[in-house]
């Protein structure tokens, strides 16, 4: 009986415990999808843009937006903000964004893009900012963007783009940079780093060189349309293996030279199309084995001899497409054929002509050498090297190149160039030949990279007195200070290294040279000093001059009187004082009413005076202007002293 109640308990404690266990694993996985949901924010869509496929679509178009909307879901993959104000991206605007795979921000009015703007954007493949108003390639801003394939900045008023612009960003596949009307320059590094560029637009960029694409190692369709290359040389295209279509369409070509186009051995389509194109040089495709479309029509074609061998060119190798390829524009009775159609029955041409052929050449080692070989332009030129080699204006040697008018150009010849060269001259009419010797020597001693000098060597020896006396005569001199107890004499030995002909080296030109200059030193102090003395002098006059006329003016400007004299009119008569006073005074004078004046003495001193009444003067500002004595006056009048300040000065 007990046995049996333990096994029914322990059923039924396992029939409870199971639905007990899912329960509560149920329950932790509800909770971590909570949390997982609260970590990554509310799942909202913001009210100004348009969301679908559970928030990972946001559409955001034609809403007015100054700025990035707040609250994008962090599960989107698709943003598209085209056609607002938005007018500058901040940094970490995007950083919550950690799956967007396309952001369209074209059609904007963005001026600014930080750096650190698209932070975050760890999955972003295409990138879009066309139509904006940006001047200068945001380099920073496309730091960390390790999966970006896809960018566009066509139509934006960008004025260079420099170095390195987009070594950010090296998993970039297509780069749109068409339509940027305001560029005028392009760095030689420019596109460094892109090696996994597959399509590039430069079209319609007012350029006018073809830039460097050396670097684009991978590149597979370029498009240079709406350009204005008034012509293609040699290298434009150099390094560009992998190009399988070119577009240079409505870009005023007007030239294309010899070999242009070598080296784009994958090339299938090219486009020429709305040129100024009226021929082109021989065999100009015949490096392109690849090439089966080919547009020439809208160029004003010269249907002559240098033209057949592309009308025989396209009926051989692009036979079902006879009316991409143009019609005759020139000469009149050609007008409006095609060019295939054009044979060699309608012509009389001949072989090519050699200008300038090349001549036997004597040389040194390691000099600059040429070899002529100049041809009609629209003849294909090739040059046979001694070991077998065929170079044309397209190779690449270290030393040697083909200029364009065919001249064999080294850089610097060696022993091993030593051998006859071939100038290989072909058009459709035939071949034309010419070689030359080149014979190379060894270097001889270059004498005019080195300096000739001559060595003096100076030997001064001590003579002992007994020797000066008897060789020298001394001259005797008055000063005590300083006697000579030897003289030195110099001994000038001259050593000449290896000097050539022309150069002339005289003993005394040196001295000669040094005399000349002290002389001339001396002759100018002299005149300097001179001329000090003379202005010294000058002056000296001038100031003695100006002393004594100022002395003479003082003398006329000083008052002459240093008391005046006022007479005044009185009615009435002269009281007893000066009655009295008049009695006093020296019987020589006398009268009624009679005043009797001091005695005026000669004096030069004209500042001093006794102010009072009836002193006998011993100083007067008169001097010998009056006589020593004054009469009786025989009116009744009063004679006054005063001060000087207080009376008006009457010059007498």
């Amino acid at each position: 009986m007990k046995l049996l109640w333990q096994v029914t308990v322990h059923h039924t404690w396992n029939a409870v415990l199971l639905p007990v266990a899912y329960l509560t694993a149920q329950v932790w996985i509800l909770c971590a999808a909570i949390a997982a949901a609260a970590s990554a924010g509310p799942q909202n869509c913001p009210s100004v843009c348009s969301c679908s496929n559970q928030f990972s679509k946001v559409v955001c178009t034609r809403r007015g937006l100054s700025e990035v909307p707040q609250g994008i879901p962090s599960n989107t993959r698709y943003l598209n903000l085209m056609e607002n104000n938005i007018q500058m991206i901040q940094a970490d605007t995007f950083r919550h964004l950690h799956h967007l795979e396309v952001l369209q921000l074209g059609r904007n009015s963005i001026r600014q893009i930080e750096v650190g703007a698209f932070n975050g954007l760890a999955s972003l493949n295409t990138l879009e900012l066309f139509d904006n108003w940006l001047t200068v390639i945001p380099s920073g801003a496309f730091e960390y963007l390790s999966k970006l394939r896809e960018l566009w900045l066509r139509n934006n008023p960008i004025e260079s783009i420099p170095s390195y612009a987009f070594n950010r960003v090296p998993s970039l596949m297509r780069l749109d940079l068409g339509e940027l009307k305001k560029l005028e320059y392009i760095s030689e590094g420019a596109f460094e780093g892109l090696f996994n560029l597959k399509y590039l637009n430069l079209g319609m960029c007012n350029i006018k060189d073809m830039p460097n694409l050396t670097p684009l190692v991978g590149l597979e369709e370029l498009e240079m349309s709406g350009n204005h290359f008034p012509a293609i040389r040699p290298g434009s295209f150099h390094g560009l293996s992998s190009l399988k279509k070119l577009w240079v369409m409505n870009s005023q070509v007007s030239l294309i030279e010899r070999n242009a186009f070598d080296g784009l051995a994958s090339l299938v389509e090219l486009n020429l199309a709305h040129n100024n194109l009226s021929s082109l040089p021989h065999d100009l495709f015949t490096p392109l084995r690849y090439l089966v479309e080919l547009h020439l029509h809208h160029n004003p074609w010269n249907c002559d001899c240098d033209i057949l061998w592309l009308a025989w060119w396209l009926r051989e190798y692009i036979p079902t497409n006879s009316t991409c390829c143009g019609r005759c524009h020139a000469p009149l009775h050609m007008r409006g054929r095609y060019l295939v159609e054009v044979d060699q029955a309608s012509f009389q041409c001949s072989a090519p002509f050699i200008m300038d052929a090349p001549r036997d050449l004597n040389i040194s080692e390691g000099r600059m050498a040429e070899l002529k070989c100049r041809t009609p332009p629209m003849s294909s030129v090739k040059w046979l090297l001694p070991n077998g080699t065929v170079l044309s204006h397209a190779s690449r040697h270290p030393r040697i190149s083909v200029l364009n008018d065919g001249t064999l150009n080294f850089s610097h010849v060696l022993l091993s160039d030593t051998g006859v060269y071939t100038c290989m001259v072909t058009n459709v009419a035939g071949n034309s030949n010419a070689s030359a010797y080149l014979n190379v020597s060894t270097a001889e001693l270059n004498t005019s990279n080195y300096s000739f000098f001559t060595t003096v060597t100076v030997e001064t020896t001590e003579i002992s007195p007994e020797d000066t006396t008897r060789k020298y005569k001394l001259v005797p001199t008055t000063s005590t200070g300083y006697q000579p107890a030897y003289t030195t004499s110099t001994t000038v030995l001259i050593q000449t290294t290896r000097v050539p002909k022309q150069v002339a080296v005289p003993a005394t030109d040196t001295n000669d040279k040094m005399q000349t200059s002290l002389d001339e030193v001396m002759k100018t102090t002299k005149i300097i000093i001179g001329c000090f003395v003379a202005v010294t002098l000058l002056a000296a006059a001038m100031l003695i001059v100006f002393y004594k006329l100022r002395k003479r003016h003082q003398q006329r400007s000083t008052v002459t009187a240093a008391r005046t004299v006022e007479i005044i009119q009185v009615d009435e008569d002269i009281p007893a004082a000066a009655s009295s006073a008049a009695t006093a005074a020296p019987s020589g004078v006398s009268g009624e009413g009679a005043v009797v004046l001091p005695t005026i003495h000669d004096h030069i001193n004209y500042n001093t005076y006794k102010p009072a009444h009836g002193a006998h003067w011993t100083e007067n500002s008169l001097g010998n202007s009056l006589h020593p004595t004054v009469t009786t006056i025989s009116e009744p009048y009063i004679i006054q002293t005063h001060t000087k300040d207080k009376v008006q000065e009457t010059q007498i």
